[in-house]
């Protein structure tokens, strides 16, 4: 059985492209060729995948047509949609079709490669011709061999420089051939080789996680030491790292020496030309960091004002008087309140707008320069954090109560102005404010309280990702009438840990008295003159002793004991009772069952 190759050659791709379509490809195939591939082959100019074990012949195949009786001109139409003559129709089972023959699969490769490239959806793709294919950047040539078989295009091509046209023997021997020519196809190969090249330098950081990206930016990985001069580590270290790696992708080895992943090429010339490369990012850093520090972390508060936080939101500077009185409110003590009044100060200096991923840790340094006490410094410098879903928080309280009250600010004023995301846009990264703040509650143990309801619903639908529990689990805790982060994840994991046997009584309780009241809501107070039966008395008793305090294990063993009340009420009591006003008088009395038990959580979202 024949082994396919497909070839995807392109323009060079963005790092996150080729990831994309790594993604994408196995399950493409398996579409549009019935089977997995056994290797990925991803890099910057190509995309290929070995396919082996394929069937020489593709087996005839039924094609549905449309019912025998819907009549001659839909039996015409989808001849005519097939194009082949009426009388190739057949009817099976008051159906006709057509029984497509078996034909050789290289006959049909072509189509169903085409299928395969145009099929990959990338996040920003582009056309570069009229009436052109989308893709993430203009493809150049396609591959596909059938063993030794040239079924689609001709040769694959080798590196950029020096370039040229590769012939392919075999499916087999892609990779092999390849890496005759300076081409490594292989992604985690060229991981590792960039990983044993800076391992054999030595000391080597990643301070801005640029390794996933690099390997995608070479073909035939090979590190070179450089290094820059002595003057520059007068600068934060931050500073010098940041200049490395934003835009160079530079690895730090400690000192002056840096580390650079080159595409080939002699090692001498690469060196020279990156050094002068560094040298200039680094002059320029030197000579912002130096104007800003000569301004002054005062006059950078002072200049925030002139600076829109959002369009309708106001400024930074109002942002700032906001930070103040949001981390009182979190109780945040004066080192916090300080750190609120200055964190935002580093959006004024020329750095950050050089280097935006310096924002918050330069900020610390100028305010550290100006005077300001240690741990207001720390705080500004972590208030970022945490900056994604495993992400450290920050290390002080401080720096955490500044944290979430940076993230709540952001949150109340664009949900304010209208901005909630929807789809998958989200233009101000509302959902990763909502995921640091829940994390910020719930691990660095803030209180953050949430007034506003659409915006308490948007950011507890983050715990459904944040806390290691089933969705129906998390939905049931969101349902009590908690308005605590901290309170909704402690009753997540209180029901996560119960048993089947500990939860089965409440759950049942709760839901027997919802099944008949539903979600009607009712301010009237239960009319204890109207009690006629001994089992209604002994639920109005039992729920006057109910009352949750918040000590779950006790609140719940309490719900439990209000089971055997509530059945004998249901063996006992008609609710439906003739008399409306009794009638109306028992559902009260159930909407109050649903409601004090509902204070432990919506039993409805559990299965069971």
């Amino acid at each position: 059985m024949p082994t396919l190759l497909l070839e995807i050659g392109c323009e060079e791709l963005p790092s996150s492209a080729v990831y994309e379509a790594g993604g994408q490809l196995p399950g493409l195939v398996r579409e549009h060729l019935g089977t997995d591939p056994s290797q990925l082959f991803l890099g910057p100019r190509r995309l290929a995948v070995l396919v082996p074990d394929l069937p020489a012949e593709v087996p005839e195949e039924w094609v549905k047509g449309p019912p025998v009786s819907v009549g001659e001109k839909a039996a015409e139409g989808f001849a005519r949609k097939l194009g082949v003559p009426r009388d190739a129709l057949v009817e099976r089972d008051g159906t006709l079709g057509w029984v497509k023959p078996s034909e050789p699969l290289a006959v049909t490769l072509p189509t169903r490669v085409e299928s395969i490239v145009s099929g990959i959806a990338f996040a920003k793709s582009m056309t570069w011709e009229p009436g052109g294919m989308r893709f993430a950047r203009p493809v150049r040539w396609t591959l596909a061999l059938l063993d030794d078989e040239v079924v689609v295009g001709s040769v694959s091509q080798g590196r950029r420089i020096p370039g040229g046209d590769v012939v392919v023997p075999t499916a087999t021997a892609y990779a092999e051939t390849l890496r005759e020519h300076g081409v490594e196809p292989d992604l985690e190969r060229r991981r590792e080789l960039v990983v044993e090249g800076l391992d054999a330098l030595g000391g080597w950081t990643d301070a801005l996680a640029k390794l996933a990206e690099v390997v995608n930016l070479v073909e035939w990985p090979t590190v070179v030491e450089g290094a820059f001069d002595e003057r520059f580590l007068r600068l934060p270290r931050r500073v010098v790292e940041t200049a490395m790696q934003s835009h160079q992708r530079y690895f730090p080895l400690g000192g002056t020496r840096f580390a650079i992943v080159a595409n080939g090429g002699d090692p001498d010339v690469v060196r020279a030309g990156n050094e002068r490369v560094l040298r200039g990012r680094l002059e320029d850093a030197e000579f912002t960091f130096e104007r800003d520090v000569a301004v002054g972390i005062e006059q950078l508060v002072a200049r925030l004002g002139a600076i829109t936080f959002l369009r309708g939101g106001g400024s930074y500077a109002d942002k700032s008087s906001r930070l103040q009185s949001r981390v009182r409110e979190l109780g945040g003590g004066a080192d916090a309140v300080e750190a609120a009044r200055l964190c935002k100060a580093d959006q004024a200096s020329e750095l950050v707008r050089e280097f935006p991923e310096l924002e918050g840790h330069i900020g610390a340094e100028y305010a550290r320069l100006g005077g300001a006490a240690e741990a207001v410094c720390v705080a500004i410098d972590e208030h970022y954090l945490p900056d994604g879903a495993v992400a450290p928080l920050p290390s002080t309280g401080d720096g955490r109560v500044l944290a979430a009250a940076d993230r709540l600010d952001t949150l109340e004023v664009a949900f304010g102005l209208g901005l909630k995301p929807s789809g998958s846009r989200d233009p101000f990264a509302l959902r990763r404010a909502a995921i640091g703040l829940c994390r910020l509650a719930i691990e660095g143990g803030v209180a953050v309280t949430l007034e506003d309801e659409a915006l308490r619903e948007f950011v507890e639908e983050r715990l459904e990702g944040v806390l290691d529990a089933p969705v129906e689990v998390v939905r049931a805790a969101r349902g009590a009438p908690h308005d605590d982060l901290r309170a909704v994840a402690e009753l997540v994991r209180f029901l996560h840990g119960l048993d089947e046997e500990r939860l089965a009584p409440v759950r049942e309780v709760h839901q027997r008295a919802a099944r008949i009241v539903g979600d009607t809501a009712d301010d009237e107070p239960v009319n204890r003159l109207l009690l006629r039966e001994g089992a209604e008395q002994a639920l109005v008793e039992a729920l006057d002793g109910f009352a949750p305090s918040g000590a779950l294990d006790a609140d719940f063993d309490a719900a439990a004991r209000l089971a055997p009340i509530v059945e004998r009420f249901f063996d006992e009591v008609l609710v439906m009772d003739p008399d409306e006003a009794v009638r109306a008088n028992r559902l009260r009395l159930l909407r109050d069952v649903r409601d004090r038990v509902g204070l432990l959580g919506d039993f409805g979202q559990l299965p069971g």
